[in-house]
C-alpha cells in the first residue's frame, strides 16, 4: 500500500505543470463540446470563431487556478498519506521489538519462563508424544560466587548456544529460571528424548569454558526428563521432570534421568523441615 501511495505521489512533474495538463486537457473538451454543439445548433455562421474564441480562452482562467489548487491540496493529501503509513510501520515495528522483548531473556536469546509456558501448552496439544527436559547447571553457584556474575552470564550464554546447536527447528526451549532450562521435544518419544538429552549433556562438558585468561573450568548439566501427554495436567509435567531432575542431582550430577512413577518429589524445604524432630543441622 505504502509504495502504491509513494508510486503515485511521484509522478516526475511539478505542481504547476500537472494543473496545465489537466487542464489543457478539460480545455480541449470544453472546446470540442462547443463547437459540436454550435454547428449541431446553429450550423457554421458569422459567429461561430466569436464562440470557439471564448470556448478556448475562458476554460483556461476558470480551469488553471481550480486545478493549480487541486492537485496541491491532492499532493498534501498525499504527503500526509505516506506520513501516516511510515508512522503504522514504525509503530508496527516498536510493538514487535517490545513483543520480543516481553517474550525472550534478555541474557540468553531464549524463551523467558513466561513465554515457554504458553508455547508449551500450545505445542503439547499437536502431538500425542512429547517429551520434557528440565536442566539445571551443577555447581552454578560457585561460578558465581568464585568469579562474579559477569562471568556467571558467560557460563549461561556457552550453555544457551549448546542448545541452538543440538535441538531441532520444531523444539522449544526456554530459560525457566537463573540457571535452569526447559525443553519441549514435539513428536518424540522417551527414548529419542534421552538420546538428544545426552547429547546436550556430552556437548555441555566439553565447552571449553575459561572464567579467567589461563584458568579452564568443566561445566556439566544435570537433566530431568518425562514424557508429557497432550492432555495431561501442565503441573504435573513440570513436576515429574523435576523430580527425575532431583534425582540426578542425588545421583551425582552430570547425568540424565528419566522419570519413573514413585520417584521421590523435589524437596520443599519449609515442609521438610517442619517434619524432622529436633533442631536443623547447619553444614559450613
Amino acid at each position: 500500500m505504502n509504495k502504491m501511495i509513494r508510486r503515485y505521489a511521484s509522478t516526475g512533474h511539478s505542481t504547476a505543470r500537472q494543473a496545465s495538463m489537466i487542464s489543457a486537457a478539460e480545455v480541449l473538451m470544453a472546446f470540442t463540446a462547443t463547437a459540436v454543439g454550435y454547428l449541431a445548433i446553429y450550423g457554421m455562421d458569422d459567429g461561430f470563431w466569436k464562440i470557439m474564441t471564448f470556448a478556448f480562452f475562458v476554460p483556461w482562467v476558470i480551469c488553471l487556478p481550480a486545478n493549480f489548487y487541486g492537485v496541491k491540496q491532492r499532493q498534501q493529501l498525499i504527503d500526509m498519506a505516506v506520513e501516516l503509513k511510515d508512522t503504522q510501520e514504525r509503530l508496527q515495528k516498536v510493538n514487535q521489538d517490545l513483543e520480543l522483548r516481553a517474550n525472550i531473556d534478555g541474557l540468553t536469546g531464549l524463551a523467558n519462563r513466561e513465554h515457554f509456558i504458553k508455547l508449551f501448552d500450545q505445542l503439547r496439544m499437536e502431538s500425542a508424544n512429547n517429551v520434557l527436559l528440565i536442566i539445571d547447571a551443577d555447581h552454578f553457584k560457585s561460578i558465581n560466587d568464585g568469579y562474579g556474575h559477569p562471568v556467571g552470564d558467560r557460563a549461561l550464554i556457552s550453555i544457551s548456544s549448546v542448545f541452538k546447536y543440538i535441538l531441532r527447528k520444531g523444539d522449544l526451549v526456554g530459560r525457566i529460571g537463573g540457571e535452569e532450562f526447559g525443553v519441549l521435544l514435539p513428536n518424540t518419544s522417551e527414548a529419542e528424548g534421552e538420546i538428544i538429552a545426552e547429547m546436550i549433556r556430552y556437548e555441555i562438558e566439553n565447552i571449553l569454558f575459561e572464567p579467567q585468561k589461563g584458568v579452564t573450568r568443566r561445566m556439566t548439566v544435570s537433566i530431568g526428563l518425562t514424557g508429557v501427554s497432550p492432555y495431561e495436567e501442565r503441573a504435573i509435567s513440570m513436576r515429574n521432570a523435576d523430580s527425575a531432575l532431583f534425582e540426578a542431582k542425588r545421583r551425582g550430577r552430570n547425568q540424565c534421568v528419566r522419570y519413573s512413577p514413585g520417584m521421590r518429589d523435589k524437596p520443599r524445604p519449609f515442609y521438610e523441615a517442619s517434619q524432622r524432630q529436633g533442631p536443623i543441622p547447619i553444614r559450613a
